[in-house]
């Protein structure tokens, strides 16, 4: 056990209540009475992978538009502020489908943080101090925070297998709360009123594939064959009153990424990026426990 967690549990409930929720949990984590996870969340899953990040990044990019489009107020970083949209769009998607993968799809959300986090980058790729995006460590964090503050009776075994310090894990559900009031109000300050007609609406867009992608036709079939790009899309459309046609595009970038053009009224995500977060998936044994099939 970390010292960060020993030393709360030493010191007992006698101090500050924050010590003393510390010591709950430190004591909880040390009697083994967290939930073991799902044999789903450990098993390793390259085209959940895919797909999840995939669809996390659109939403991801979807925050900026929303952002930009409905004119919303941001309080700190626009792109932590993406971060959360997506993740609690993703989280409350996948909980209206009562997903039984959710928590597993949401662990590969943040396990790209990590993975990206502890890959060797050229510097070109390197996220910076000064840089608008936290960086990749943080957003990791920042993510299991948000899994874990969603359910933490029944989530205790995800701060062992994200390692989330107790510090942290202890606000965890705040944070969760907060989100899913942000996101409340956004949809009762800009959303459409039940009955009332479209005027505008989110589209889809899909340039072929560059022959330079050898798995670009196949990873391109697998998402199109999800439907969660036109379940987005139309997820968009129907909840909020967008002020002009928009459109969400996968193209060819030459490189892996994805970005939100005010100009242009797009979303795009690359097809690169699909390629990329498949290299990833297949370093996850490391990062979860091996369990059979």
């Amino acid at each position: 056990m970390r010292l960060s967690c020993l030393l709360p549990c030493l010191l007992g409930a006698t101090v500050i209540p924050r010590v003393a929720g510390l010591t709950v949990l430190c004591l909880a984590l040390q009697a083994g009475a967290a939930e073991e996870p799902p044999l789903a969340a450990l098993r390793n899953d390259s085209a959940r992978f895919v797909a999840a990040n995939a669809e996390f990044t659109l939403l991801h990019e979807t925050g900026h538009l929303l952002i930009a489009e409905l004119d919303l107020p941001v309080l700190g970083r626009e792109e932590d502020a993406a971060d959360q949209l997506g993740f609690i769009s993703l989280f409350l998607a996948y909980a209206r489908q009562n997903d039984d993968g959710i928590y597993a799809k949401l662990l590969d959300v943040a396990d790209y943080w990590r993975l990206e986090w502890q890959r060797p980058k050229p510097e070109n790729e390197e996220v910076h101090a000064w840089d608008s995006h936290g960086l990749d460590a943080q957003r990791f964090y920042n993510l299991a925070c948000l899994i874990y503050g969603s359910d933490p009776d029944g989530l205790e075994w995800v701060p062992q297998i994200t390692g989330l310090p107790v510090e942290r894990a202890l606000y965890c559900d705040q944070e969760y709360n907060q989100v899913r009031k942000a996101l409340a109000w956004v949809e009762q300050q800009y959303g459409r009123a039940p009955g009332s007609a479209q005027r505008h609406r989110l589209r889809v867009i899909y340039d072929p594939p560059s022959t330079r992608l050898s798995d670009g036709p196949r990873l391109l079939e697998q998402l199109r064959g999800s439907g969660v790009v036109e379940a987005i899309a139309a997820r968009v459309s129907e909840t909020y009153r967008l002020p002009r046609e928009l459109t969400l595009r996968l193209s060819n970038c030459g490189a892996a990424d994805a970005w939100y053009s005010r100009t242009a009224g797009e979303v795009v995500l690359c097809y690169e990026s699909l390629a990329h977060f498949e290299s990833l998936a297949r370093q996850l044994p490391r990062l979860r426990l091996a369990t059979p099939d």
